[in-house]
């Protein structure tokens, strides 16, 4: 089987079979609601996630850096300096062999010596967080063998400050997003 992500339109497929992604899921259950994010954050966060990762790498231009992310990528440096995780993974694409569905974890860090995955936020936090990231532990789980430990969510602010939370993301919430995936199912199969 052939999965490949379309970038450009944040699609995910399976051969020509498209999977629903993470936040897809939640958001058409009813779980998570995004009604309040217009476009501009949105594409921001985008930004944030490409700028973040090209900190990882050492290959961010901070002189050319638009003034709108420089924040937020002060904010991940920070964290970075204070933290010193080393990035097992970032921005990966993955899916699912048994759910069929697909979604793209942020990084997975050695932090503190635990293997944890890290979320990345740009806007108000959200309880569906840890939700998503128990999808997220799961697809990682199945696709590189890596069992996260722990995991977070790092909000990055628009101050230059970041806040780190500890998050539940274990069976209970993943039972939760499998249940979420049962009704956005089913929702389409009766539609």
């Amino acid at each position: 089987m052939n999965f490949r992500f379309d970038a450009e339109n944040h699609e995910y497929f399976l051969d020509d079979r498209r999977l629903e992604s993470v936040t897809e899921i939640l958001e058409r259950s009813g779980i998570a609601d995004y009604r309040f994010s217009n476009e501009e954050a949105m594409l921001r966060g985008t930004y944030v996630h490409t700028a973040t990762e090209m900190i990882d790498r050492g290959t961010l231009d901070w002189e050319t850096l638009d003034p709108i992310l420089r924040p937020y990528c002060e904010a991940y440096q920070r964290f970075i300096e204070d933290k010193r995780p080393e990035i097992l993974t970032s921005e990966k694409p993955m899916w699912h062999p048994a759910h069929f569905y697909a979604g793209t974890p942020d990084r997975v860090a050695l932090m503190d010596g635990i293997v944890s995955l890290i979320d990345l936020k740009t806007g108000i936090p959200n309880r569906a967080t840890a939700i998503q990231i128990a999808a997220y532990r799961e697809l990682i789980r199945m696709n590189d063998g890596i069992v996260c430990r722990k995991s977070f969510s790092l909000h990055l602010r628009d101050d230059g400050t970041y806040r780190l939370d500890a998050l539940p993301g274990g069976v209970h919430e993943y039972n939760i997003f499998l249940a979420a995936l049962t009704v956005v199912r089913w929702k389409k199969e009766a539609a």
